[in-house]
C-alpha cells in the first residue's frame, strides 16, 4: 500500500495541536484533512470518506467519543477505524472510548516513531479488512452465478442427453434437430459463462499486474468479429467493422480482448433476426473511442446500473432465450477501469444500445 494515497482526518480544538499533528502525517506523506469540532467533521465527512479519523478525547460542547458514536450511527461511516488523542489516560476513560467504537488511543505529547507506527498500522488494517470484505463479495457473487446459471443450464442438458439416450426421440425428427440445436445452445453459453468467471476471479487481486503495452485495436476487434460470427450467422445478424489498422490503444491486450468479445457478444444476444451491429473507432486527442452498437431490445435505465453493480446479481435471456448473468459487463467495467478508460451506454427500449469504450493512446 502506497501511503501517499492514504486520506487521514484529524479533530482537534487546539489549533496548536492540529499544526503538529499535521506536520508529522504530512513529512510521512499522508493525504489529511483538519476540523476543530464534531460539525466540521461531519462536513468533511459528507464529502470524502477517509482511511483513518485522529480524534481528541477532550472537546468543548461534543466531545471526542460522542462525536465517535454519532460517526459510527453512519452506515457508510461506520467502518473507518478512529484513533483517540488524549491527554488523559485514566482507564475509565479508554474503555468509554472503546465501547462508543475507537480501535486504539494515543496519549500527548506524541511520540513521533509510536505515532506514526500506530497511524501506519491502522491504515494497514483498514486496507487489509476493506479488501476481505470485497473479496467476501467477489465469493458471493461467484456462488449465487454458480448456484443459478451453471447448474441450471446443466441440468437441462443432462435431462436432454437423457431422452437421447432412452432413445425416447426419433432421431430422424424435426424435434431431434431441435433439441440438438438447444444443446448446442446452452453448451456454448455455459462455456462462455465459465470462460467469464475464470478471467474475471484470475483479475480479482490487486497484485495482479496490467501487462499494458500498445495494442493493436483493429486486429482484436478482427479476432472478436471471427470468434463470434457463427454467433451471429444463427440468428442472420450483420455485422460491419470501421476501424483501421493503425488504431492503437495502450492496454492490456488480453483484458481488452475479453472486454469487446463480452460486448460483442452482448449485442448478439440482445440483438432479434436480421439486425445489425456495427463496431466504430475514433480518435480523440490522446484517446481512442471504440463503439458497439447494435439494432437490439435496448436496456431500461435501471437495468444499466443493476448489470454495473457487482452487489446486484442479475441475469437476463437474449432475444433467442440466450442466457445471460450481467457478469460479462460487471468484467467489463472491471477490465475498463484497470486499463484507465471509461465506459458510457446509452440505449433505447426497442431501438437498440450503444455503448462505447474509451482508451488512452500512449502510456
Amino acid at each position: 500500500m502506497e501511503f501517499n494515497t492514504r486520506h487521514i482526518l484529524v479533530v482537534d480544538d487546539v489549533i496548536n495541536n492540529l499544526k503538529i499533528t499535521a506536520h508529522f502525517l504530512k513529512e510521512a506523506g499522508y493525504r489529511i484533512s483538519l476540523a476543530q469540532n464534531g460539525t466540521e467533521a461531519m462536513r468533511i465527512l459528507e464529502i470524502e470518506i477517509p482511511d483513518l479519523i485522529l480524534l481528541d478525547i477532550m472537546m468543548p460542547g461534543e466531545d471526542g467519543i460522542e462525536l465517535c458514536k454519532r460517526i459510527k450511527k453512519v452506515d457508510y461511516l461506520h467502518e473507518i477505524p478512529i484513533i483517540f488523542l488524549t491527554a488523559k489516560n485514566q482507564t475509565e476513560d479508554l474503555v468509554e472510548g472503546f465501547n462508543a467504537g475507537g480501535v486504539d488511543y494515543i496519549s500527548k505529547p506524541y511520540k513521533h516513531e509510536e505515532f506514526l507506527i500506530r497511524v501506519k498500522n491502522h491504515c494497514e488494517l483498514a486496507f487489509a479488512k476493506k479488501k476481505i470484505v470485497e473479496m467476501s463479495k467477489t465469493r458471493d457473487k461467484l456462488y449465487s452465478i454458480i448456484a443459478h446459471d451453471i447448474r441450471s443450464p446443466f441440468a437441462s442438458i443432462i435431462q436432454s442427453l437423457d431422452l437421447i439416450s432412452a432413445d425416447l426421440i426419433d432421431k430422424n425428427s424435426q424435434t431431434f434437430i431441435d433439441l440438438l440445436d438447444d444443446l448446442k445452445g446452452r453448451s456454448n453459453a455455459t462455456y462462455s459463462l465459465l470462460s467469464n468467471l475464470l478471467e474475471w476471479t484470475k483479475f480479482q487481486s490487486d497484485k495482479i499486474n496490467i501487462k499494458a503495452q500498445q495494442t493493436n485495436i483493429h486486429q482484436v476487434v478482427t479476432e472478436c468479429i471471427t470468434l463470434l460470427k457463427g454467433n451471429a450467422k444463427m440468428k442472420n445478424i450483420e455485422i460491419s467493422q470501421y476501424t483501421s489498422n493503425i488504431d492503437v490503444a495502450f492496454c492490456d491486450e488480453v483484458m481488452i480482448h475479453a472486454v469487446i468479445r463480452n460486448l460483442l457478444s452482448n449485442a448478439i444476444k440482445f440483438t432479434p433476426e436480421n439486425g445489425k451491429i456495427s463496431i466504430r473507432s475514433a480518435h480523440q486527442n490522446s484517446t481512442i473511442a471504440i463503439s458497439v452498437k447494435d439494432t437490439g431490445i435496448g436496456i431500461a435505465q435501471e437495468i444499466i446500473d443493476k448489470i454495473f453493480n457487482k452487489d446486484e446479481h442479475f441475469y437476463s435471456l437474449g432475444t433467442n432465450n440466450e442466457q445471460g448473468t450481467g457478469l460479462g459487463l460487471l468484467m467489463v467495467k472491471d477490465f475498463v477501469t484497470r486499463n484507465l478508460g471509461s465506459l458510457s451506454v446509452s440505449s433505447t427500449l426497442g431501438v437498440g444500445t450503444e455503448i462505447i469504450l474509451t482508451l488512452p493512446v500512449k502510456h
